[in-house]
């Protein structure tokens, strides 16, 4: 995919940076540690072309992707389509997956498991069956083909 942007888009930074109730000083802290006097979004600021490494903490220090990093604020959030699915509702590009479903599905998973491993540990013992009558079918043939 082509970027918009060849830099990242600092006022995205700080919409994300006020949806997630963060100050640029407490952003810095996440990236560079908590002794750091660097400020990531003055940086961006003067200087915009940031080294990779940097765009890497970035985006995971605020839990975004790359992509939507270098995205210009053309497209409004009313033109973004929402997805929903089976306890997913997506209009951001955070996921938010509803927990009771995961541990209903989870459940279920579960339950099938077992289902296997029973069905499993039965065709064991049709296998251990059949093994042996094939065993006694053997023997009797080795007995009627020896004249002895």
């Amino acid at each position: 995919m082509a970027l918009e942007r060849i830099n990242p888009n600092l006022e995205y930074i700080q919409d994300v940076l006020k949806e997630r109730n963060l100050t640029p000083r407490q952003l810095s802290k996440l990236i560079f540690g908590e002794g750091t006097h660097r400020d990531i979004v003055k940086e961006i600021t003067t200087k915009p072309d940031v080294r990779a490494s940097t765009v890497v903490k970035l985006c995971r220090a605020l839990e975004i992707s790359m992509d939507s990093l270098y995205k210009d604020n053309i497209t409004s959030k009313q033109d973004v389509q929402t997805i929903n699915g089976i306890g997913i509702i997506n209009n951001s590009p955070h996921a938010k997956v509803d927990l009771a479903d995961l541990r209903a599905e989870n459940k279920a998973l579960k339950m099938v498991i077992e289902e296997k491993d029973k069905r499993i540990a039965e065709q064991r013992k049709y296998i251990e069956q059949l093994d042996s009558k094939l065993d006694l079918a053997l023997k009797l043939q080795n007995k009627m083909s020896d004249p002895h």
